[in-house]
């Protein structure tokens, strides 16, 4: 059995590989479930801890890395951290940018994009896995060497679905649940849309606002029209799990900013339809009028290539065009309890036993273990 060294971030996608590892594979150091709290993105502590770091290797002009003394079979290393040390491994990342903490700025120097080809091209970096097809294209931001293509397997997140209670919900009047920030996620286009679709449906809102909050006018206006159950974040990952999801009909979060969107794949798990956006991996995610329906931001964060756009500002933003396609899509979605159930049994299937599921990643992320054993 290999003795895999996982270094992880405190990402829910980790929670799924911890508790589900491929079969045969022996994670150190060993631990136990804590619960749905031990992989909450969203409390001050992780923020600070991850601000520290940043900082750190912003001052001293490096990529992102960790020093791994201690000789194991492999290391797997999360996050886009190279690994100094003796051993031999595997690196996740859900962005090239993810090397130099999401300081998209960093990635303009000449420098820091050879020293980050020069890690991938490390013969101690023996398999690099992008969490998508649209963070495997970042890649050429920093190289278009083909020896880092060939080390290259997309392997997707997976969700836990032994952490999913049944679903509560029912046709009688439809929750339209939002979760994520005001801005860049496109809490504000969903309000608004709330907002012009209650004089013709019976539907309500349950919002959970993530860091960046609406004005609490907005909310007032919005309730002045439709029923809204507001949760000003943090909120815990077991209250999301346990009273927001199960009791939700439709999820809806029309970001330009994730390079991801793990929040798409928990509400799948739950068998609710999506609403995203046509950005970054969440056309890999939301498969259009099969397990939810993709409407056009009114910008994207990254390029045709992969690469970010920090000086864009959203706060003046004119959202129209976007604010229409979420009235249509989430009004096709409202007036049809077929349609809801027909794209929630798609995507739970999806994510249960499908392209997004355990066994589909174990065993890709098997077999790219075993590659670098061979090696």
């Amino acid at each position: 059995m290999p003795r895999v060294y996982l270094f992880r971030g405190k990402h829910p996608l980790y929670e799924a590989l911890v508790n589900h590892p491929p079969e045969g594979v022996e994670y150190l150091p060993k631990v136990s479930s804590h619960g749905l709290e031990e992989y909450s993105l969203y409390t001050s502590s992780y923020g600070l801890l991850r601000r520290v770091s940043d900082d750190f290797f912003s001052a001293i002009g490096t990529p992102r890395w960790i020093p791994i003394l201690n000789h194991y079979d492999l290391v797997h290393s999360s996050r886009g951290f190279f690994v100094i040390g003796p051993n031999r491994y595997a690196l996740d990342m859900e962005h090239v940018a993810t090397f130099v903490g999401m300081r998209h700025r960093r990635l303009e120097s000449g420098g820091m994009r050879r020293l980050i080809e020069k890690g991938l091209l490390s013969p101690k970096c023996r398999r690099i896995l992008p969490h998508c097809e649209a963070a495997q294209r970042s890649l050429s931001i920093v190289t278009k060497d083909p020896a880092v293509a060939d080390k290259t397997t997309v392997i997707y997140p997976t969700v836990d679905m032994d952490l999913v209670p049944p679903s509560h919900s029912s046709d009688a009047k439809p929750c339209i649940l939002f979760v994520g920030e005001y801005l860049w996620k496109g809490g504000r286009e969903v309000l608004e849309a709330c907002r012009r679709l209650a004089p013709k449906y019976d539907f309500r809102v349950a919002y959970v606002s993530i860091r960046v909050h609406p004005p609490d006018k907005d909310i007032w206006r919005t309730r002045k029209s439709v029923q809204v159950d507001y949760f000003r974040g943090p909120i815990p990952r077991q209250d999301l799990f346990q009273k927001v999801y199960p009791f939700a009909d439709i999820f809806v979060m029309p970001t330009y900013l994730d390079t991801f969107g793990y929040a798409y794949l928990e509400a799948m798990a739950f068998g609710l339809p999506c609403v995203g956006t046509n950005h970054f991996a969440v056309p890999e995610i939301i498969e259009n009028e099969r397990t939810g329906i993709l409407v056009e931001p009114p910008l994207s964060y990254f390029d045709s290539t992969g690469k970010g756009h920090p000086e864009l500002s959203v706060e003046s933003l004119r959202t129209d065009k976007t604010i229409d396609e979420l009235c249509v899509a989430l009004g096709r979605l409202v007036e049809s309890g077929s349609l809801r159930r027909r794209m929630g049994r798609e995507g739970r299937q999806s994510v249960s036993e499908g392209k997004f599921s355990i066994g589909r990643r174990n065993a890709i992320l098997r077999e790219a273990y075993e590659s670098c054993l061979r090696k």
